[in-house]
């Protein structure tokens, strides 16, 4: 019988805010059937609790993130960023992340500022930075979720204000129980054996390019090569003004329901001003019915750039693309280092890109870094297929037979520690 999807709830709380929100996240993630760790990280800071003061709450450790196929990380808002505690302890598996073992989990994030914009988003975006090195999926919430959107609708994960004597507004504490199950569904497809990923078709995977830039073609020729050396079914799509039917060249331009059509979508397009190119941005507006009616929800994503300069914004502008796919509930896949394609390519641990100040066709090594995150996307996706909603609509309707593996056991309740922590 397959096993529980095992999520790790890591947090830093200093004064019980990140607490209640992990707590709530690791509620959520239990009454989803996944088997959990609430773990904090200690606090080494003079306002931290004092030397010897019992918590009934365990100290993190590298085999909880080892352990894990889902994490939730949680951090107070410090200047924008992650916090010191957190931010030690990730640096902490340096040596697990050389060796590969990091790649492959499912991460989201939790987060709390006094100011409603003080560096909520900031700081779950920089977190997420970091996780695209480990090579992990990143997992936004679902925009059509109505705890999300009454807990203010954050797109990159739950940010909310400091605990009021303790306790935080009960819309908070269930947008982080929503994020904890929709992280233990993942999981458990990710977790799931080979066995138990039946399906009625082949993996669908979309791959739109800038039709003006050559060497975004070739870059997406490599992605869609990788992908169907997966045995994906892929359509290969140049992008076009909104509302052309084709391009200029006469080839069939994508539209939103090739989107619709996918389970992956990944992007190849030029670099302007640290952003990509206006085409892929009008894209991606005409999208927006689909991201209002939640078909975009659980589709991975990746994407390759060019640059006119070896140091002219391509990780800026993967980055910002990835931010806006994150309002679609999508699943960011970057490759970060899980092959040594990528180093031979670059280093760019957020996707595949090529200067074209030496020349138009990017190299044997960055067309081979291209292909293998083509064909990680479609090898990630595979295991990830079907529904991963959370929003009461949405599990109305569950999936057709076959699409997911058998439902796991629910653990006890009392596997987690008493609530009265601080």
């Amino acid at each position: 019988m397959q096993r529980a999807p095992h999520v790790a709830v890591i947090y830093h709380s200093r004064k019980g805010t990140l607490h209640a929100l992990a707590r709530a996240a690791a509620d959520g993630a239990l009454a989803g059937g996944a088997t959990v760790r609430l773990r904090r990280v200690e606090d080494r800071t003079p306002q931290g609790p004092p030397p010897g003061a019992p918590h009934p709450v365990p100290l993190a450790t590298h085999d909880d993130v080892l352990w894990a196929d889902g994490l939730v990380l949680g951090t107070p808002t410090y200047f924008g960023n992650v916090s010191a505690a957190l931010k030690q302890f990730l640096e902490s598996t340096s040596d697990l992340w050389r060796a590969g073992a990091l790649a492959d989990r499912m991460v989201t994030g939790l987060t709390s500022a006094n100011s409603p914009h003080g560096g909520r988003e900031a700081t779950l975006l920089a977190l997420y930075r970091s996780m695209y090195h480990w090579g992990t999926l990143v997992m936004s919430p679902d925009p059509t979720d109505g705890s999300f959107i009454a807990a203010g609708a954050n797109p990159y994960g739950v940010g909310a204000p400091p605990a009021t004597d303790g306790a935080l507004p009960d819309a908070y504490l269930r947008a982080a129980g929503a994020l904890g199950r929709r992280l233990g569904q993942y999981a458990h497809r990710l977790a799931a054996s080979p066995a138990a990923r039946t399906t009625t078709r082949p993996t669908r995977i979309a791959v739109l390019h800038d039709p003006d830039c050559a060497s975004a073609r070739i870059l997406a020729d490599a992605l869609a090569h990788g992908a169907r050396a997966h045995q994906a079914e892929v359509r290969l799509r140049p992008l076009a003004p909104p509302g052309a039917a084709r391009t200029p060249s006469g080839a069939r331009a994508a539209t939103p329901a090739d989107v619709a059509w996918a389970d992956a979508v990944a992007f190849a397009a030029p670099v302007r001003a640290g952003l990509v190119a206006p085409l892929l941005s009008q894209f991606l507006a005409s999208c927006e019915p689909l991201c209002s009616t939640g078909e975009l929800v659980g589709k991975t994503v990746t994407a390759c750039v060019t640059t006119r300069h070896p140091h002219s914004g391509s990780e800026a502008a993967l980055l910002a693309l990835y931010d806006a796919l994150h309002h679609w509930g999508a699943v960011i896949v970057p490759p970060g280092y899980t092959d040594p394609a990528v180093a031979a390519a670059g280093g760019n641990p957020y996707g595949t890109a090529h200067c074209t100040a030496g020349g138009a066709r990017p190299a044997d090594a960055t067309v081979k870094a291209a292909a293998f995150q083509g064909q990680r996307l479609a090898r990630l996706t595979a295991r990830l297929r079907g529904p991963c909603a959370t929003s009461p609509a949405r599990r109305a309707n569950p999936p057709p037979a076959g699409r997911t593996g058998p439902q796991p056991p629910r653990p006890p309740v009392l596997s987690l520690p008493e609530r009265n922590s601080t």
